[in-house]
């Protein structure tokens, strides 16, 4: 019996271990460079690490990669003053470009306040921790097979990163906006990127917000150069507002949340033609089977 018991033991621990391992990711969490916010990057690469990812940590401007295809998802957190746009650096950003453009499932997050969810930040404006925001990105990516974070904050830090954007064929970071309290984000609710435990928004009670503590920057929506949709979703407004002042959009295989369809909002996005003939043939296909099993 106690043998038995030893083996269902390690059988448990071996499933449990195996589950853990299906749901890791190996991420590159890139710095651009130096500077006086390495630390609050950090704390953001220790919490995917916390949730059993495998990440590994460099800097952009120390030498030349070219190993990025060994990695499910790329963060790339842009916090560094001024320019950074030397040689290595350069070289760096278009094999980040190069990784993005060929991968399969092309998912994308843009984040104009990252830094804003690290524990100094939100628990400086008495707001909950936001690991689990973070941890939910690589988790959403995980689910359909990778993808990339660019994060960085107001225009003053984004030139580096840009040169990214710039690579896959989406629009800039850019400006600078409010100052804490007004600068929450309120989050769209049908976003996959939404968490129930975020913390209420001190605008409107009935919606939720993640912390944007100072003077984000301003992320791309919209129709995309590389013919990606982004979608907004945490913003600053009103609803209607949110496609003009997003601080974090994405896409993920093509899906639109909330923020669409209203008035001065773009169209929801619909199947295109040839999706809805396939499906009418698989719903025709369907009745056939049955015709034929009676």
């Amino acid at each position: 019996m106690m043998y038995k018991n030893l083996l269902k033991g390690l059988v448990s621990g071996l499933v449990l271990s195996t589950a853990l391992s299906a749901n890791a990711s190996q991420i590159l969490f890139a710095h651009v460079n130096t500077g006086n916010y390495v630390a609050d990057g950090n704390g953001l690469a220790a919490m995917l690490s916390a949730a059993g990812h495998d990440v590994t940590t460099r800097f952009l401007n120390d030498a030349v990669y070219d190993d990025y295809s060994s990695f499910d998802q790329i963060f790339v957190y842009d916090l560094s003053v001024g320019t950074d746009n030397s040689a290595i650096q350069n070289a760096n950003y278009a094999n980040i470009g190069d990784w993005y453009n060929n991968l399969t499932e092309q998912n994308l997050i843009l984040d104009g306040r990252m830094i804003s969810s690290y524990a100094s930040w939100t628990n400086a404006n008495g707001m909950s921790p936001e690991d689990a925001w973070m941890q939910n990105y690589a988790h959403q990516l995980d689910l359909r097979g990778g993808g990339l974070v660019l994060g960085t904050d107001h225009n003053v830090f984004a030139s580096g990163i840009n040169s990214i954007n710039n690579a896959i064929g989406v629009s800039d970071f850019y400006g600078s906006y409010g100052s804490y309290p007004s600068s929450q984000a309120v989050v769209d609710v049908n976003s996959p990127l939404y968490l129930d435990s975020l913390d209420t928004c001190r605008s409107d009670s009935s919606s939720g917000c993640i912390n944007d503590n100072s003077s984000t920057g301003f992320v791309a929506t919209g129709l995309q150069a590389n013919g990606q949709m982004l979608t907004p979703v945490a913003y600053h407004g009103s609803n209607l507002d949110a496609w003009n002042y997003a601080a974090v959009s994405s896409t993920m295989g093509s899906l639109t949340f909330g923020t669409c369809g209203g008035a001065d909002q773009p169209p929801c996005s619909v199947p295109a033609p040839g999706s809805l003939a396939l499906f009418g043939l698989g719903i025709a296909a369907l009745g056939f089977a049955k015709r034929k099993r009676a």
